[in-house]
């Protein structure tokens, strides 16, 4: 049983997609101005004309004329002759349809050479981009049975075949028939030796990755970049939902918590920039950047209103007025900073 991170990149890519899209369409309409061009219109016009050619036809014509009579067979070196003129005649329009392509290609880019180099950028900065887990899935097993490497015993089997061409087959019956049962016998003792050849573990996890759907394969037993069984640790973690996949590292992590913690290369565990004290409860205090021994909980990036102010023991956004009564039918003017009464 194995299991598989379900992972998008949608959320870290947005500027990048949309400005890609952006770029595409931007090289399509230089590109389709060029094919309009005159000079485009020429070459392609030229380029047209290269199926065929006076020459060509004219050799296939003679050719034809050669076996016009059925009763008198053209000579063959005659037939060779035109052949050999045919195919020369068709590798160099071929040869000059390449090279009338291969400018009309260049004209065709002429302007987009920015714009290239952009969208090769974005699809890298998209390609490794940072993605969100969005769902897990249990599915089979990574690693299947394949055979083992028998490439070399192939090869002296092949030998072994090539090796009865040489024996002299001029000799009486029973002589030559000796020699080829006993390179025969080798062959049979090498075929065994190829089917006694054990099998080997192969990781099939791409396959699956790809037959999931967006998927990465994620050990259930790796935690902090150590498999908790002693195997080899996999990806750093074992992924869940709202999971970070950092495809550069190949890595599954949490969600970085706080702006001041950095990323333990070794673990993919998130540090902060003093080591938490020993004894008792302690709470990170983010603006300080420091270990508090006072409940103290952050606030959150959902600010109502800029004069609401975060409550750091119990947690929540607050008025600096209270609610009347805490009512239900008052809503906050953030301008006069009250809360104003409406109807339902």
């Amino acid at each position: 049983m194995a299991y598989y991170a379900k992972i998008s990149n949608d959320e870290f890519t947005v500027s990048e997609s949309a400005r890609l899209m952006q770029a595409r369409h931007e090289k399509g309409v230089i590109e389709n101005d060029n094919r309009a061009s005159d000079g485009y219109v020429a070459l392609y016009n030229m380029y047209d004309t290269k199926n065929t050619s006076d020459t060509l036809e004219s050799l296939q014509a003679e050719l034809n004329a050669l076996y016009s009579d059925r009763e008198n067979p053209p000579a063959q070196e005659d037939v060779d002759a035109i052949n050999v003129a045919i195919q020369a005649e068709k590798d160099t329009l071929a040869e000059e349809g390449a090279d009338l392509l291969s400018q009309m290609e260049i004209l065709e880019a002429e302007g987009t050479e920015a714009l290239v180099t952009e969208i090769e950028n974005l699809n890298t900065a998209i390609a490794n981009a940072l993605c969100r887990v969005t769902a897990m899935y249990t599915g089979a097993d990574e690693i299947v049975m394949v055979a083992g490497d028998s490439s070399a015993i192939q090869e002296e089997i092949k030998a072994l075949e090539e090796s009865k061409k040489d024996i002299d087959y001029t000799q009486d019956e029973e002589v030559y028939r000796a020699e080829q049962e006993a390179i025969q016998v080798q062959i049979r003792a090498k075929l065994e030796e190829m089917n006694a050849v054990p099998q080997v573990e192969f990781d099939n996890s791409v396959y699956w990755e790809g037959y999931y759907g967006g998927c990465k394969r994620t050990s259930y037993n790796t935690q902090g970049g150590v498999h908790k069984l002693g195997g080899t640790p996999f990806r750093k973690n074992y992924a869940g939902v709202g999971y970070i996949y950092d495809p550069v590292r190949d890595a599954f992590y949490t969600e970085q918590p706080y702006a001041s913690w950095t990323l333990d290369e070794s673990t993919c565990y998130w540090q902060p920039p003093t080591p938490k004290p020993e004894g008792m409860d302690w709470y990170w205090k983010e603006d300080t950047t420091e270990w508090v021994d006072y409940v103290y909980i952050n606030p959150d990036n959902n600010q109502p209103f800029p004069s609401w102010t975060w409550d750091t023991t119990n947690g929540g956004w607050s008025a600096p007025v209270e609610n009347p009564n805490n009512l239900p039918n008052y809503r906050w003017d953030e301008e006069s900073l009250t809360w104003i009464e409406f109807e339902f």
